[in-house]
């Protein structure tokens, strides 16, 4: 988060606000979001196993991942991906 906010030459306290305003999100959920995003991107390419991309995208631990991605998308990783094969 530091990183982010020094990034957009902004306090911590000022980006968490302005995420929070614009998206309704605290700054660890908005940047979970976007991480799981990649993922499905990325599972729909195909070119990754789950366990890659989970470590591509930032997550430590597959557990974790495939827990959140469930969450966000209702779905879970393998089966997102045959959903995406039978299209």
């Amino acid at each position: 988060m530091d990183e982010l906010a020094s990034a957009m030459n902004m306090s911590r306290t000022s980006l968490h606000r302005k995420i929070k305003g614009v998206s309704d999100l605290t700054p660890g959920d908005f940047i979970r979001l976007v991480r799981l995003k990649k993922a499905a991107e990325l599972l729909q390419e195909g070119e990754y196993r789950i366990n890659e991309i989970c470590i591509l995208v930032g997550f430590h631990s597959q557990a974790y991942f495939t827990k959140s991605f469930q969450k966000q998308f209702g779905i879970l990783p393998k089966d997102f991906i045959k959903k995406v094969n039978q299209k």
